[in-house]
């Protein structure tokens, strides 16, 4: 398994806060039928983990209800990054149909996200299984294969940026996914988790801009003085524990209380760096 890094990790990151980005990425990539309603969508059980590594739980794995029957319609598995050929051609597969036993549902759809152009080539051949007619086609994201932004949700074009589709060296790009951080009407810690994400994912080049722009007149409410409002280090202190809720990592009350209490937002950035990728909620804490 390739180890991740905040730019491998945003992807899922995002998809965690937003399930239902998952649901519009496979309705942009294929032509599964998805259902309209998408507050039906939410991260998948624990009683799901053995579909994907222990690395990823079940945070990987997003359960599309139908809004009527509240029964899944549609299971997304999100691999971030990819396999080796010989491990993907076997553990690929078995998602599909573990998801599908695990969450009782007809569908399920393996969505892997690659920044690497020539990396996704090789995640897109087809898996053949050997049995007739079940062959896999995976459905692969990466910045030369990604759904178009023209009408796309604020959460699509963020993820545009994070998989570099977006171009933020440019003020036009930039501009672009400062306001659909804006537009996401997300709560001051949700926005101010969304931009961190974005800044330690950009390019050197990408974050100055970034960061320039985030004083000017126009973007100094949502982007300055909505976090001062809140204080910095409690929208600091709430994306921490909330990327470790989301990806089900448990803390004591002791560690929660920790992390609420803080004020080195030095020390509260590297522990937000640590809870995308730790696998334990004792990690965060190490060093």
């Amino acid at each position: 398994m390739p180890t991740l890094t905040l730019t491998h990790e945003a992807p899922l990151e995002l998809i965690r806060q937003y399930p239902a980005l998952a649901a519009e990425l496979v309705a942009a990539m294929t032509d599964v039928a998805v259902p309209d309603d998408r507050s039906s969508v939410r991260l998948g059980p624990t009683d799901m983990n053995n579909v994907i590594p222990v690395q990823f739980t079940a945070d990987s794995v997003i359960v599309v209800s139908d809004a009527t029957t509240g029964e899944p319609a549609l299971i997304v598995i999100v691999e971030p990054q990819g396999r080796d050929d010989k491990t993907k051609q076997y553990a690929w597969p078995a998602y599909v149909t573990n998801a599908r036993r695990a969450a009782q549902c007809e569908r399920a759809v393996p969505l892997v996200v690659c920044p690497d152009p020539s990396e996704a080539e090789k995640c897109r051949k087809v898996i053949r299984t050997g049995h007739p007619e079940f062959d896999l086609w995976p459905v692969v994201i990466d910045p030369l294969h990604a759904p178009g932004l023209d009408n796309a949700s604020p959460y699509v074009v963020i993820f545009a940026a994070c998989v570099r589709v977006l171009d933020m060296e440019t003020e036009v790009g930039a501009r672009q996914v400062l306001a659909a951080i804006r537009d996401t009407r997300a709560s001051d810690a949700d926005r101010k988790g969304l931009t961190t994400i974005i800044l330690k994912s950009a390019s050197d080049a990408a974050r100055q801009i970034l960061r320039d722009m985030m004083t000017m007149t126009e973007w100094k409410d949502d982007f300055i003085e909505s976090y001062v409002n809140v204080g910095l280090e409690q929208a600091k202190a709430e994306y921490v524990l909330k990327a470790l809720d989301k990806r089900g990592l448990d803390l004591t009350v002791e560690q929660r209380a920790q992390i609420s209490a803080c004020t080195d937002i030095a020390k509260l950035d590297r522990w937000f760096d640590r809870a995308l990728t730790a696998a334990t909620a004792a990690d965060v804490f190490q060093g």
